[in-house]
């Protein structure tokens, strides 16, 4: 349930908005067989198959004629509006709110009014109330009430936004389902579809915020899903404005006020409780949560100081002319709560054995209640994707019916269960120009299959056989035309559900939450970095625009790369242990941010702040560092070297007719180069766990390690 239905005075505020002519437009623009006062089942258009349920739709149905005409006519189109729109009718409810009306109208005699916006909604309850109790001697059961709510907040939130005709970014609700104006992008992930005005209590600023949501939604600054966000923060502003009196658009009127105010509601926001429901109920708001709240009610004033000329003319308030340099930035640097962007102590990913039991688990999800299950196979396939393939859940739940195209020019290996058999295209709802698409294996395309076939099953058993939603994933309310994809919260409910069955905890013995379902993409792109593959190619496969994106996730690896660097014990060019512990070499050399410390067969111990003067001189140098995982490449370097002599000596013979001579200066570099891969080669084959330092230093010439025992000493 929305805010805006949680609200008592909601649906009050919809009273009056009745017009006659424009009722003759929405009757005259309904399907002439269902413009009529009576509903049954059997009777019911085709194209609305399905749309009139529950007990009574085919004897009985729907029967509004005991209704005044208009009030008919208003109810009937609602009926419509449900039907076109995928939703359900249920007869016994709807049947039920007719005669309840009809008993109030009755009771009221000529007070009773035409239309069902005649009374503010709570009047309408009230009455219906006590038109029961008169007639039985009791008022309806608390049941019976919440259902007669339901279906007159639904009638009525359907007439205020047929009624109104005025630009749409002025109405009190938005709702993206009963008002096509309102811009979306092309697949938006609606999440909680209504934004009620009315919570923003302060006048001048709802207008406002009406106004920047509408220019923000048209221009693509805002996403739906920001704006629903950033309308329950002003209503946190407002309510926080209300607390201090009149206060105008300008806040006040010297900058050192403007200021102060605003310390007031950082002191405020600070104070808040988390109210939601949940173990953090009653706590502190998060740091996180804190800043976003504070950040929204910035970028809205700095959006207004900008845009204040127009806001002023389209908002018919001069007073946002007085914005000044003040309102730009509200906070400064440190007063916003810092929030780190990844967490060091990798309690982000999900560890092998951990992720094993949740993935034997996912069963629960789709097994029905009887056997022990959650019964909803849809959430059992939407987390297996999640793990597999490490897309956000909003990429998941919005994938179109058919997502899988075939990859040009590629045959699967045959017999080979890994092998890619698809490209995935999924959508890119954060990141605007980002890649779209991955490859995918045999696996994911059968879950995908599954899941297709049982949408198919889902439609033919509700009268819909041949149905071709828009979705993979469906909602299961208010979807008969597939048009509405599997909602965040339901799936957020299932998961909760089954971490309780589950009880998993990592290595560590902590309980493992996986109901952040970015927990997957983190552990999803950690597996691909500890595997080696290229920082670029897990770039493309995140969908990010550049690796520093990518790098987040990366510095998960920290501990890995750690444990692999320790394995091997450092010893000197002599082969005597390194005076430093193998962890003070690893801080000291920092692998994760001195890339230009690391070699093709080792790394350089200079300090940070020494330069080289060696050229690439390393095999011979002191400072040259390698251990047992660098021998694969040694082995072959030396090889190379080898190759390279006997091909230059030959060329050199065949120029000038002699053999090149053992003082050749070229010659005697890479023989020292040689000699020195042979010490380390040998040192290192001595001891596989061990490594060396400087191995190859005494091939060096004596004049060559004269001057560098000189420099040293210097």
């Amino acid at each position: 349930m929305t805010a805006a239905a949680l609200d008592p005075d909601f649906l009050d505020a919809a009273a009056g908005a009745c017009d006659p002519a424009r009722l003759e437009e929405l009757w005259q623009a309904m399907p002439a067989d269902m413009r009529t006062s009576l509903f049954v089942a059997g009777t019911f258009p085709d194209r609305y198959r399905g749309a009139l349920t529950g007990p009574g739709s085919r004897r009985a149905g729907v029967d509004l004629s005991a209704l005044p005409q208009m009030m008919q006519r208003e109810i009937a189109w609602c009926v419509f509006r449900t039907a076109e729109r995928g939703g359900v009718v249920r007869a016994g409810e709807m049947t039920a709110l007719a005669r309840r009306l009809a008993e109030a109208i009755a009771d009221a005699g000529p007070q009773a009014p035409e239309s069902l916006l005649g009374w503010p909604a709570s009047r309408w309850l009230r009455e219906i109330a006590l038109s029961a109790a008169r007639r039985s001697g009791e008022l309806p059961s608390p049941g019976a009430m919440r259902h007669l709510r339901q279906q007159l907040n639904r009638c009525c939130r359907q007439l205020w936004a047929g009624y109104d005709t005025g630009p749409w970014w002025q109405r009190e609700l938005w709702d993206p389902t009963e008002d096509a104006r309102i811009p979306l992008r092309p697949h938006e992930p609606l999440g909680t579809q209504t934004v009620y005005f009315r919570r923003i209590s302060v006048p001048w600023l709802r207008r406002a915020a009406q106004w920047h949501f509408k220019t923000a939604l048209e221009t693509g600054a805002l996403t739906w899903s920001t704006v629903h966000r950033r309308a329950g923060t002003l209503a946190a502003f407002s309510g926080f404005l209300d607390g201090r009196g009149p206060v105008p658009p300008w806040l006040a009127g010297e900058p050192g006020a403007v200021r102060a105010l605003m310390l007031d509601f950082l002191g405020h926001v600070r104070a808040m409780r988390v109210e939601r429901n949940g173990p953090a109920r009653g706590r502190p708001l998060s740091g996180s949560r804190v800043r976003s709240l504070l950040g929204d009610v910035e970028e809205f004033y700095s959006f207004m100081h900008d845009n204040k000329d127009a806001a002023a003319s389209a908002l018919a308030e001069p007073g946002w002319l007085r914005l000044g340099p003040e309102h730009e930035r509200l906070y400064r640097r440190g007063e916003k709560p810092r929030v780190p962007k990844f967490r060091e102590d990798g309690h982000d990913v999900i560890d092998e054995r951990a992720l094993s039991a949740i993935m034997a688990g996912t069963g629960i999800l789709g097994a029905p209640p009887s056997e022990g299950g959650l019964g909803d196979e849809q959430a059992m396939r939407i987390l297996m994707l999640l793990a597999r393939t490490g897309r956000r859940m909003s990429e998941i739940l919005l994938l179109d019916r058919d997502p899988l195209t075939a990859i040009p020019g590629a045959a699967p290996a045959a017999g080979d269960p890994g092998a890619f058999t698809a490209r995935l295209r999924y959508q890119q709802t954060k990141i605007d120009g980002a890649p779209d698409t991955i490859l995918v294996d045999g696996e994911i395309t059968a879950i995908i299959a599954a899941q297709r076939e049982w949408a198919d099953r889902y439609f033919a058993a509700r009268g819909a056989p041949g149905k071709t939603p828009r979705y993979l994933f469906l909602g299961t309310t208010m979807n008969r035309n597939g048009d509405r994809p599997y909602p965040m919260r339901q799936l957020g409910a299932m998961l909760a559900g089954l971490v309780a069955k589950l009880g998993i905890t990592d290595a560590a013995g902590r309980p493992v939450d996986f109901q952040r379902t970015h927990r997957f993409r983190h552990t999803r792109a950690t597996s691909l970095l500890n595997a080696g593959v290229p920082v670029h190619v897990v770039q493309r496969y995140l969908g990010h625009l550049s690796p520093a994106m990518t790098m987040h996730y990366a510095r998960t690896l920290s501990e890995t790369a750690e444990a692999e660097f320790l394995r091997y014990r450092k010893v000197t060019a002599d082969a005597r242990d390194l005076q430093a512990s193998p962890r003070d070499l690893y801080d000291m050399l920092q692998l994760d941010k001195r890339t230009d410390r690391i070699l093709p067969n080792g790394w350089c111990l200079l300090p940070p702040r020494q330069a080289c003067d060696r050229g690439n001189a390393c095999l011979t140098c002191g400072d040259f560092a390698t251990d047992a995982t660098f021998l694969p490449e040694l082995k072959a370097q030396k090889d190379r070297t080898l190759a390279l002599i006997s091909t230059r000596q030959a060329a050199f013979t065949a120029r000038t007719g002699a053999p090149m001579t053992p003082a050749n200066v070229w010659l005697e570099g890479r023989q020292r180069e040689a000699a020195a891969l042979d010490a380390v080669i040998a040192a290192l084959g001595s001891a596989p766990q061990d490594a060396v330092r400087g191995a190859g230093a005494p091939a060096r010439a004596d004049a060559v390690i004269a001057r560098q025992d000189d420099r040293n000493a210097r």
